[in-house]
């Protein structure tokens, strides 16, 4: 008897309890190295005192966490070096991992893709130009200054992959280390060589 009423209090009792099941949290599908996260002033600082050479590792950062995080064939390599044929395929796969996030970030990867795309031929062809004295001493200017507005896409896309990482202000990659000075301090001398080149007349 006393079973019986147990169980039927036990029964009143779950009527009304939720559903058990295993309902799954959009952010636990995230993971933390998914992409490369960097804080926004070790970015800018690494982008600008290399003189935009940290480009080529960025794009080698987040291509090779990404093939490390899901454990397929991937050269990280050519896709760092011959960037402009897969900055949409890494945009369109960090849009994916906010979306399965559930991410709200408003961000539009198309268009971010395509203008870093574009920014990074200009930039191509005013290197080339400079380097082979063409237009000089406006290529010269042009070349550097294109730099601005290639870090900003950059930077729009790397906080994208920050929020994709759960990491939204690249807390976890913020400091500045040892090899990053090596690098700071050598962009700085060629910084040096590249204004003295500027300033200096071509003819003494």
């Amino acid at each position: 008897m006393n079973q019986q009423s147990n169980d039927a209090a036990l029964s009143d009792a779950n009527v009304y309890a939720p559903p058990v099941a295993d309902v799954a949290d959009p952010v636990s599908d995230v993971r933390s190295d998914e992409f490369y996260v960097v804080g926004r002033t070790k970015f800018f600082l690494l982008y600008f005192l290399t003189l935009g050479l940290y480009q080529l590792y960025w794009f080698y950062s987040h291509w090779a966490s990404f093939r490390r995080s899901r454990g397929i064939s991937l050269w990280p390599v050519p896709r760092a070096i011959f960037a402009i044929f897969f900055t949409h395929s890494l945009t369109e796969k960090i849009d994916d991992r906010l979306k399965k996030a559930g991410s709200r970030l408003a961000w539009s990867r198309g268009v971010l893709a395509t203008l870093l795309v574009v920014l990074m031929i200009a930039s191509n062809i005013l290197d080339r130009l400079s380097w082979k004295e063409i237009g000089s001493p406006a290529t010269d200017y042009l070349s550097l200054l294109v730099m601005i507005p290639i870090s900003l896409v950059m930077w729009r896309i790397q906080e994208a992959a920050n929020h994709a990482c759960s990491d939204p202000t690249g807390a976890s990659n913020q400091r500045i280390t040892w090899a990053n000075i090596v690098w700071l301090v050598l962009g700085g001398l060629f910084w040096l060589l590249v204004i003295a080149g500027l300033l200096l007349p071509e003819e003494i």
